[in-house]
């Protein structure tokens, strides 16, 4: 069993004598060397060692009682591993034998994060079998127009087979088909969509794509893409019902076949540029004026949005449909009654993650997996979380009414509350203190370790940070812990901003691309805390403005990084407007970090984003943990007092009463019985975070030794530690 924390570079074995040098006074150096640079089999031998000579026993017992702890996690990790891979494969197989084949898949799926070469893996003769089912009953739901399902499907089957790009081909081509399903479900949310789009808004959007694009466009791709998302909405059977057009065989088979032979034109110009886009698109008009006579705003809708989807995945429309929800994502705050939404798997229904800090729903006593039934009287059967944005979220001063069902109690509760300004918070500690609004911030009172977690970069971010760092200094921080996993970006001013409270001077990102010049942004303030020594927790779930932290701390030796490979979202996108309410999306430019590499990652890239100085990869189960420990920290209770509670067959049967119609209006993929199947994994993993362990068992050391963090770890994500504790 291995007990190396970290496996380095070979660069790094002539670090101990260094670091002994440095402290020859300290009779535990050579030990906390040894755990520095990774081995944890030496430091323990040290100890011993030292034990053995006399050196004081409390101290030495201290430091065992940490590497003991970290073993015991080690060996419980690789046995939680061994366990789930063969329980998950048990099941795949048994699933396959009894021909359900979606489960088989779903287990298969899961087994696969904890095989030991997935490669081999995928290529058993029973994963073969498995994969040739899968497809078949893939290929029969596109026959049957059934494209969520198919997605589903496509989805877990590249999930398998990462590196088969025939998979990743067909679950785009199913995504974007089950996308217009949804977003075309009826005539009133067709009519709400295309409202105020007309051909004005190409000729801008291709216009600053021509100018300001961060390379030069692909038109070709761009317009082949544009027929390609035209084509698959005349396959939306939805639209049948009010496009007459689609809904007629005959005009839907001559617009079909008009678009095929448009789609071969772009390939035969030696240089499709945007005018051939636009010229592109006046055909297409054409022929859709003599077909399908499809409304002008749907037409130019797909078309865009099929051409923007060959650029980059962060170039998009916001249409005029769209655009009060991004203002409010873009604003860090919103008007509304303060609530954190999702959708219970049990019932379909929205609920209710959290009421939000200073909120009226927290004032009112809304709890956490509260569901909401009714809003202002309508039933939300079917809603989507996007449904409850819109009906719930408005103008401050203004009331909406809910109707909620607490499961815990059986009660049916109605709120008249009045909507307000609603500012997110983006920074938090340990734990809640008892006032229910200020934040513990120390994770070990006793080597003074504190912790202090940024889920995004919005305008009051950097204010609550400094804040949160005068509370954990008065708390006894001596070492931090920051974390930046699952974290999407934001602001970059409000992300530079917080480099400089930490970093005493020089650049922090520059930008630059095929129109943009190179500008670089540098420390803006004073330092709050520059000596603090500190590890940064990033995972794939960190992206943009995330990174730019994460890889300006590395680049300038002032922190270590610790985790997984982040996101890779290293573009600068500007937000143009088009007329209107309208605006694209684009990417101008591309981050690069002070080292000069970027975080970005192309097409078919291999190496991207943050790579940790120290990896340490978790597994699904464990990554799971993780979100609901933060998600538990995060949630506010009321004081509201509780009913009494209802038995759980009681509880189960309100939830049935609750429940809307599959997606698709027939039985969904997995039955409730299979669910609990899926979910039933008796393996179990240890309680904990082994990210935020590692880091912690690193502060440690760095503290009780007071050495630098080795040169090594910190000069360069491209060569980073892994463990697998």
């Amino acid at each position: 069993m291995h007990s190396k924390l970290l496996r380095l570079p070979l660069l790094l074995v002539l670090l101990a004598a260094c670091l002994s040098a440095r402290a020859d006074d300290n009779a535990l150096s050579p030990a906390y060397a040894a755990i520095l640079r990774g081995d944890v089999d030496a430091g323990l031998t040290e100890l011993a060692r030292l034990r053995e000579g006399g050196a004081p026993p409390a101290e030495v017992a201290r430091v065992e009682s940490w590497l003991e702890a970290y073993r015991k996690t080690v060996d419980s990790r690789a046995q939680m591993k061994e366990e789930t891979f063969a329980w998950n494969v048990a099941e795949a197989k048994k699933a396959l034998e009894q021909n359900e084949t979606y489960l088989a898949l779903s287990f298969a799926v899961q087994a696969a994060s904890y095989a030991a070469d997935e490669q081999a893996y995928s290529q058993e003769p029973w994963i073969v079998d498995l994969t040739a089912k899968a497809m078949e009953q893939a290929q029969q739901l596109e026959a049957e127009h059934r494209w969520s399902k198919a997605h589903r499907y496509y989805w877990l089957l590249k999930q398998l087979h990462p590196k088969d790009k025939r998979f990743e081909e067909l679950r785009e081509r199913s995504e974007r088909l089950a996308r217009l399903e949804l977003l075309y479900k009826d005539k009133e949310e067709f009519e709400r969509r295309i409202k105020d789009v007309d051909k004005n808004l190409l000729r801008s959007a291709v216009s600053f794509i021509n100018k300001n694009y961060y390379r030069d466009p692909d038109f070709t791709k761009m317009g082949e893409g544009a027929i390609d998302n035209l084509l698959a909405l005349t396959e939306t059977q939805k639209t049948y019902d009010y496009l007459n057009g689609l809904g007629n065989p005959v005009t839907r088979t001559s617009f079909q076949e008009g678009l095929k032979e448009l789609r071969a034109w772009p390939r035969t110009e030696e240089r499709f540029n945007s005018k051939d886009l636009l010229k592109l698109y006046n055909r297409v008009a054409d022929l859709n004026d003599k077909t399908a006579e499809l409304p002008e705003g749907l037409l130019v809708m797909e078309f865009l949005e099929g051409a923007l989807q060959q650029l980059d995945e962060y170039t998009s429309m916001i249409w005029p449909v769209d655009a009060p929800d991004f203002d409010k994502m873009m604003m860090g705050g919103f008007e509304g009654v303060g609530i954190q939404l999702s959708l219970d798997e049990r019932s379909g229904r929205l609920k209710v993650v959290t009421p939000l800090d200073d909120s009226p729903a927290l004032e009112a006593g809304v709890q956490p997996d509260d569901l909401i039934v009714e809003v202002n009287g309508q039933d939300t059967k079917g809603w989507s979380t996007e449904d409850a944005v819109r009906n719930i979220m408005g103008q401050a001063g203004t009331e909406v009414t809910l109707t909620l069902f607490r499961p815990s109690t059986g009660q049916r509760l109605t709120y008249a509350l009045t909507r307000r300004n609603i500012v997110l918070r983006t920074v938090r500690g340990v734990e809640r203190q008892a006032d229910g609004q200020s934040w513990n911030y120390m994770l070990d009172e006793e080597t003074g370790v504190a912790y202090i977690r940024i889920s995004g970069f919005h305008p009051d971010t950097h204010e609550e940070l400094v804040q949160a760092l005068k509370a954990a200094q008065r708390q006894g921080m001596r070492g931090l812990i920051l974390d930046l996993r699952h974290n999407p970006g934001g602001l970059l001013d409000v992300a530079v901003r917080s480099v400089s409270t930490f970093v005493g001077n020089g650049e922090v990102v520059s930008t630059g691309g095929r129109r943009e010049a190179r500008t670089s942004m540098r420390v803006t303030d004073e330092p709050f805390q520059v000596k603090t020594p500190m590890v940064v927790l990033v995972n794939e779930g960190s992206a943009s403005a995330s990174e730019i932290l994460a890889g300006a701390f590395q680049d300038h030796h002032r922190a270590i990084v610790l985790g997984e490979r982040s996101f890779g979202k290293g573009s600068v996108q500007r937000v143009l407007t088009l007329g209107g309410s309208a605006r694209l999306k684009l990417t101008t430019a591309i981050y690069y970090l002070p080292s000069g590499r970027s975080p970005h990652k192309d097409p078919d890239a291999e190496i991207w984003g943050v790579s940790p100085d120290v990896e340490v990869a978790l597994t699904p189960k464990e990554f799971r943990q993780v979100l609901k420990r933060e998600t538990d920290t995060y949630i506010i209770r009321s004081n509201e007092a509780q009913s009494a509670t209802v038995s759980e067959e009681d509880r189960d049967k309100a939830l049935e009463g609750l429940k809307g119609k599959a997606e698709d209006d027939d039985e969904p993929l997995l039955t409730d019985e299979q669910i609990k199947e899926l979910e039933g994994d008796p393996v179990k993993p240890q309680n904990g975070d082994p990210q935020l362990e590692t880091a912690l068992l690193l502060l440690r050391v760095k503290l009780a030794a007071n050495l630098p963090w080795p040169q090594q770890l910190a000069s360069t994500g491209s060569e980073s530690a892994k463990t697998q504790p």
